[in-house]
């Protein structure tokens, strides 16, 4: 497994570079470690930086190599992913000056729009990672995301939790709305969210992953974050809409950008053709 793990030497990616290399230890992953900076003056002590978390890695047996770009770090990892295909990006939630910001958002969201391999965004980082949180559309089970899911958890021991949002429209059918707190009577239905939801929980199961499911209806945005407040979850892992027509209805790009910037936590986003 390759993983690039990135940094501007910025506060904002101190969550990444502390939580990442944990994870690229789990995973047994060879490590590309990219450095981006804006002005020379940065550059050395962001090769000393680099070079001090490439030295605990291969200390701990893990491989690792360094890259620098003298660019922007959102222009950094999207010329890098896309020359070198990586099986996972790891960055921080990254920022634009205050009036880029609000005009067109954080940069990780250029990131997650440009980027075709699954992106972690790690705004803060946790100690381990126990209890993963895993958003469900209605056409579930997305391979690419179910597949990452399984190799993080079996990886750290971690249980997961299948969260279902039962979107407003929905509620008009009263099956739906006699369920909406009977999972359980969900999962016997011979509907596309019961079927799916079944399947995904037996996938993980199979795998020795302790899995959980939680249903929950209203506005999904606020759902799942209302859930990520409640629960003790140390990731959130999601499908991205940048490139899925069918879950659009779901998880639209604000919809993964709200989760990713607001979470509080890691959230591993999933691109979908």
């Amino acid at each position: 497994m390759n993983l690039l793990l990135c940094t501007d030497g910025t506060p904002k990616s101190e969550g990444a570079l502390a939580f990442g290399p944990r994870l690229a230890q789990s995973l047994e992953a060879s490590v590309t470690l990219l450095g981006a900076f804006e002005q020379p003056a940065q550059e050395a002590a962001l090769t000393a930086t680099l070079a001090d978390v490439c030295a605990r890695l291969t200390t701990s047996g893990t491989t690792c190599e360094t890259v620098l770009h003298p660019m922007p770090l959102r222009h950094a990892v999207i010329a890098q992913a896309t020359a070198i295909a990586y099986d996972l990006v790891i960055v921080g939630l990254t920022e634009r000056g205050r009036l880029r910001r609000w005009l067109r958002g954080p940069s990780s969201r250029r990131i997650l729009q440009h980027v075709t391999a699954p992106v972690l965004v790690v705004p803060f980082d946790r100690p381990a990672i126990r209890n993963i949180l895993l958003c469900s559309g209605d056409l579930w089970c997305p391979a690419a995301t179910l597949e990452m899911v399984q190799r993080i958890a079996l990886s750290t021991s971690a249980e997961v939790t299948l969260l279902y949002v039962v979107p407003e429209p929905q509620l008009n059918y009263p099956i739906l709305r006699e369920m909406e707190d009977a999972w359980g009577a969900l999962l016997q239905t011979d509907t596309v969210q019961g079927r799916n939801l079944k399947s995904c929980r037996e996938a993980l199961r199979s795998q020795g992953i302790e899995t959980g499911i939680k249903l929950r209806h209203g506005p999904v945005a606020e759902q799942i974050l209302t859930e990520i407040r409640e629960g003790e979850y140390d990731m959130v892992a999601l499908g991205s809409t940048y490139a899925a027509q069918s879950l659009r209805r779901y998880y639209a790009p604000g919809i993964t950008d709200r989760i990713v910037e607001h979470a509080g936590r890691p959230v591993l986003v999933v691109r979908h053709r």
